[in-house]
């Protein structure tokens, strides 16, 4: 019994010393190759996203989808300025692609 909570106890340290942001999303914004200019303004338009997400989880699901179309499209035409054609392409290809395992995922849950 006590190995197994030992062995509880060292995988959540193992856990809580993961760095934050390694994954896909962390790959893809290392594959975008953002120029020393482009970064600043990325990680602003990423904490806007941040505090957006936040109130979205306050919203009711009508709301949600009126405020939400509003805010991506404004979101999508900044990124499109900011990004290179290739940059575009690439983040467009992330977001499919991630929204295809989300509604994977979905379907599982079902």
């Amino acid at each position: 019994m006590a190995a197994v909570l030992s062995f509880n106890a060292q995988a959540a340290d193992e856990k809580a010393k993961k760095p934050k942001g390694k994954g896909a999303y962390a790959k893809m914004v290392a594959t975008l190759k953002l120029t020393a200019e482009q970064k600043p303004k990325f990680q602003a338009l990423q904490k806007e996203q941040n505090e957006f997400m936040a109130e979205q989880k306050k919203r009711s699901a009508e709301e949600k989808k009126e405020a939400g179309k509003p805010y991506y499209k404004a979101r999508n035409a900044k990124l499109k300025e900011l990004f290179t054609e290739e940059q575009l392409t690439q983040w467009k290809a992330f977001q499919a692609k991630q929204r295809a395992a989300r509604e994977k995922k979905a379907k599982e849950k079902k």
